[in-house]
């Protein structure tokens, strides 16, 4: 047997397998290289079409200015006792709950009040006559409506109207009057207003000068690229807003928050925020308190 023949033969084999080996390789390494290339290539936009994500309008990219902001609680009880030296003595008596820095009201039970009414129709000029009125709430000229975080299709519908600082709400438990509704039972889309709670900030002060903020368009690529828009599903809004990030003392400090809804199937609306001072997913909501030495 002609053992040296037989080595040529397995070397031969061994090196023409190594070389298909070697090809394939190769091959995956162009094609590893060439989805990277496109994946970093293609605009936000053309990714979320492939993961078949839907959302309404365009994505702007524009950049708006904001602030890091500082405001103090209103103490209600205070804002009250000054009302009724300028008003009845009367004034906000029944029907009305101090606890903390925030107030509830009941409306039908203060007989100073008028009983205010929503239709579903036209919810901003209903709820703009019940925030005009000074018999009715304290402030409520300062506040919008948040129509991203109102809900009136449901069996207890809640209206949310907020603060707001240079044409930027605060979207923040601060800073906000959340209006508990009931059916009147007497007409389709009108409801009642049974009841509200309010928090207010004052002395509100820029602590730094305007700065450029990351953009809507911004806010969605960071939120994709870690993995909070699943496939399949729907942006619901974009929505950029102050939020509480510390309180020092008797101060709380905000900052512009990009939030973000999103609905995948018949899931609960998510909602994610990412801070609009720096691009980055805010994943803990606890607000931590810092005490002056």
């Amino acid at each position: 047997m002609d053992f040296k023949r037989i080595e040529w033969i397995f070397f031969v084999a061994f090196l023409g397998l190594n070389i298909f080996l070697f090809g394939i390789y190769q091959e995956g390494l162009k094609e590893e290289n060439s989805v990277s290339f496109s994946d970093q290539k293609d605009s936000i936009e053309k990714r979320l079409e492939k993961d078949n994500i839907s959302y309404k309008g365009t994505l702007t990219g524009e950049k708006k200015e904001g602030y890091y902001l500082s405001g103090e609680q209103t103490n209600f009880y205070d804002a009250i006792q000054n009302e009724r030296e300028t008003r009845e003595r009367n004034f906000f008596k029944n029907g009305v709950e101090l606890i903390d820095n925030s107030i509830t009201v009941y409306p039908q039970m203060n007989y100073t009040q008028t009983n205010y009414y929503i239709d579903d129709k036209n919810v901003e000029k209903s709820l703009e006559a019940f925030l005009k009125d000074p018999d009715n709430v304290l402030f409520g000229t300062e506040y919008r409506y948040m129509p991203h975080f109102s809900t009136l299709d449901v069996d207890f519908p809640e209206l949310l109207v907020s603060q707001s600082y240079k044409g930027i709400p605060f979207k923040d438990d601060t800073a906000q009057i959340s209006l508990k509704l009931e059916n009147t039972g007497e007409s389709d889309g009108i409801h009642k207003i049974n009841k509200y709670t309010q928090t207010h900030i004052q002395a509100i002060e820029e602590l730094r000068d305007k700065t450029d903020l990351f953009s809507d368009r911004d806010a969605i690529e960071t939120l994709y690229i870690n993995n909070k828009i699943p496939s399949n599903s729907k942006i619901s809004f974009m929505e950029l807003a102050y939020t509480r990030i510390y309180k020092i003392r008797e101060k709380n400090v905000y900052v512009p928050v990009w939030f973000v809804g999103i609905k995948a199937g018949e899931s609960n609306l998510q909602i994610e925020q990412v801070n609009a001072m720096s691009n980055t997913i805010i994943t803990n909501n606890t607000v931590p308190k810092v005490e002056n030495q």
